[in-house]
């Protein structure tokens, strides 16, 4: 699956069958390449629930074709270290940001990833001109996503 596709997917909370949030992005870390986190956005919801934008990738109960179920809203929450502040301040977003190898060739920015709804784990990280294996990810930081050459 693509984020393309999986971004605005509404979040539903299965014990109350009620639509809690919309998946606004994802938080990829590296070792190995995989979807940690999801950022939300509760903007548009008549009743935000939970403390926060952020929900942990073990916290869900699937990322199905239609929506991402959670158990309950508690399981939404804010930053608890720098990290996660850096995600929920949106620092950490990966679509749009250069790609550079380990040597400082520039591969041009994100386009777009493939990940598996199941287990978060990167497939491949997608540029306009080639398709870049998720596992060579070694870093993300504010400007670039940096990959083994």
């Amino acid at each position: 699956m693509l984020f393309s596709q999986a971004r605005k997917r509404n979040v539903v909370n299965t014990t109350t069958a009620t639509r809690v949030a919309r998946v606004d992005s994802f938080v990829v870390l590296p070792g190995p390449a995989r979807v940690a986190l999801l950022r939300l956005d509760k903007v548009q919801l008549d009743k935000a629930s939970g403390a926060g934008t952020l929900l942990a990738w073990e916290d869900l109960q699937g990322f199905g074709p239609d929506a991402v179920t959670v158990a309950t809203d508690v399981v939404i929450r804010p930053a608890r270290d720098a990290l996660e502040q850096r995600a929920e301040d949106n620092d950490l977003e990966i679509m749009g940001k250069q790609v550079l190898t380990e040597r400082g060739r520039g591969l041009g920015p994100i386009t777009d990833v493939d990940f598996d709804p199941e287990t978060g784990a990167v497939i491949s990280l997608i540029t306009k001109t080639e398709t870049i294996a998720g596992q060579r990810l070694i870093g993300l930081g504010s400007y670039a996503v940096v990959v083994s050459a």
